[in-house]
């Protein structure tokens, strides 16, 4: 790297002003500002991006959710590594606005980059995202300013062939609020007067602290909101956390991802118009100890994910990773003149969150930012898995409300969660734990989709309910009032097989010792097909090991030592079909 570079890196670094709160988003955008403008190949340099060779993307099935992914201008050559057929939008970052005009401090390279060009040839959808970071009301009191701004918008999208213009206003103090809603009204009004196809969506902060966004004013004009599903714990926070928690690690912060969708549903967010992000980037903070939670010592650090995967061998390596149960966040803790803590996902956690995107119903994902993945595909594959290969199918999952494995639920909610098993095989729900607000929460299982399908059975209180069964597809929603929350339900969803073999028999096997430590022994009770395979699963679902058995054979042992402890499901599968299957318990 160029030395007066490394130079401005660290000083852009150290200037970031460690008393605001402000998003990845400005954090980012401060820092390159700080920079300044350099071509690609500079930015390749900083970045280290090395091109995914051809024979490492496979073709994949058509996408069916929304991937909307931002392109920051600093990107440099990564748009090479984008597999587009698990993209289905791209946004620019960014038009940067000046608010005393409304022209661009910068479009950058809009005009000429040929990350739009290779976008729009693969057929995935363009925006120009545009940027107001401050100077409010100035911008929003001038209205030639708007009214600039609103012409060259539209101008640079028609001129450039793209699809829709993505709005990211933040730090927007109340004071401002309405003048910005009155803005988005305008401006939504000339764009789909002059491009009526145009695609118009805004990033929405995961929790709405100045109270502006105003939802039902907004599903008049916004096509598609980007929740930014992240920012909950920043580089000033006091205590290290998970940037994006599944659910809260702490009682006393009640802010996580489960929530933050249960809030904006609630405020009448319409689930086809809803994008939760994901974000490619970790957070390390120094720490007063290595088990999470811990308080921060010092102001924290934001890193790429391909930082973190490149360094399996030093202070990111298996050894060092570790497990927060109550958020099901991954993180890293090493000492290096004290602790450190680095939260960051792995593939296994962005599955739990895609999960979470199927089951609920949600339009997609949104991700910051496209590139920061380098030449990995690991995070392409579990989009693939979970959102280009047809409705998800559930073979084995544990299930919480919104508080998660260890805190209450949330009140005023009111979601539904679906559940897709295998055509002909029943679904399975067993709840473990069950307290309600008797007779003001509730909540109800459903044959098929909610709403629509068949009313399975109604409840509240805190009596475990009964086992639950339906076919091939179920329903649960979950309702609470406006006060007195509980401590909610989990339960145990699973497929089992209903089917039987064309010769009317029973396909069935038995497994020993149960629990097991390092050998599992499989007696095949009748004849299965030669093609059968055994497969194990984790509790959400997962596939950890397979095997192809062998033909005429009827005694297994597999090796199950290297399996962490736990309970997991074992099936046995061929194809087009799929056979009997058993727990176990690993210690």
């Amino acid at each position: 790297m160029n030395v007066n570079i490394l130079a401005i890196l660290i000083t852009a670094l150290l200037c970031v002003d460690v008393y605001a709160q402000p998003s990845i988003h400005v954090e980012e955008m401060e820092y390159y500002t700080k920079i300044g403008f350099l071509t690609d190949s500079e930015y390749d340099s900083i970045s280290g991006f090395s091109r995914i060779t051809s024979q490492d993307i496979s073709s994949r099935n058509q996408l069916n959710k929304i991937v909307f992914g931002y392109h920051p201008y600093w990107a440099g050559s990564n748009y090479l590594n984008y597999q587009w057929d698990l993209l289905s939008d791209m946004s620019y970052f960014s038009y940067d606005v000046d608010p005393a005009t409304g022209e661009p401090s910068s479009i950058y390279s809009w005009l000429t980059s040929p990350s739009i060009d290779s976008a729009l040839a693969n057929d995935v959808r363009v925006h120009l995202c545009v940027t107001l970071f401050s100077g409010h009301s100035t911008f929003f009191g001038n209205p030639q300013s708007r009214s600039t701004l609103t012409n060259n918008l539209i101008s640079l999208v028609s001129d450039r062939g793209a699809h829709g213009v993505s709005l990211d206003f933040e730090a927007v103090p109340a004071s401002q609020g309405n003048n910005m809603m009155d803005y988005i009204a305008e401006f939504a009004t000339a764009f789909k007067d002059s491009i009526p196809d145009g695609i118009l969506s805004i990033a929405i902060p995961s929790v709405d602290w100045s109270g502006i966004f105003d939802v039902s004013t907004l599903n008049q004009y916004i096509d598609l909101y980007m929740i930014m599903g992240y920012d909950y714990y920043w580089n000033g926070s006091s205590q290290a956390g998970p940037v994006d928690p599944h659910y809260s690690m702490t009682s006393t912060y009640e802010y996580n991802v489960s929530r933050t969708i249960s809030y904006y549903q609630s405020e009448g967010m319409l689930l086809e118009k809803m994008l939760i992000g994901v974000p490619y980037y970790a957070r390390e903070w120094p720490t007063a100890s290595g088990v999470a939670p811990s308080s921060a010592t010092a102001y924290g650090t934001a890193y790429t994910w391909a930082k973190i995967r490149n360094n399996v061998s030093g202070n990111y390596s298996p050894a060092n990773k570790r497990f927060e149960p109550n958020s099901f966040a991954p993180y890293y803790a090493y000492e290096e003149n004290g602790w450190h803590q680095c939260f960051v996902n792995d593939p296994k956690s962005l599955e739990r969150r895609y999960k979470l995107v199927n089951y609920r119903g949600l339009a997609g994902i949104g991700i910051w930012a496209l590139g920061y993945d380098d030449d990995h595909s690991d995070l392409w594959d579990v989009i693939a898995a979970n959102f280009a290969q047809g409705p998800q199918i559930t073979l084995y999952d544990t299930l919480y409300d919104s508080g998660g494995p260890s805190w209450y639920y949330y009140n005023d909610e009111d979601y539904a969660i679906t559940i897709h098993g295998l055509v002909n095989e029943a679904l399975v729900l067993s709840f473990t734990e069950f307290e309600l607000e008797s007779g003001y929460d509730s909540l109800w299982v459903y044959q098929g989709e909610y709403p629509g399908g068949e009313l399975i059975g109604a409840y509240t209180g805190s009596t475990l309910p009964p086992e639950i069964y339906a076919y091939d597809v179920m329903s649960i929603r979950f309702q609470s009032d406006h006060n007195t929350r509980a401590a909610g339900w989990t339960a145990l969803v699973e497929t089992m097989m209903i089917t039987v073999n064309e010769a009317g028999e029973e396909l069935s096997f038995s497994i020993y010792p149960n629990p097991v430590s390092d050998k599992l022994n499989i007696q095949l009770n009748t004849a299965f097909p030669s093609n059968a395979s055994l497969k194990i699963y984790n509790l959400e679902g997962r596939l950890i090991q397979e095997s192809i058995l062998a033909s005429n054979a009827s005694n297994y042992v597999i090796e199950v030592g290297n399996i962490t402890a736990g309970v997991y499901m074992i099936a046995i599968d061929f194809a087009n079909s799929i056979g009997p299957r058993k727990k176990f318990i690993k210690f």
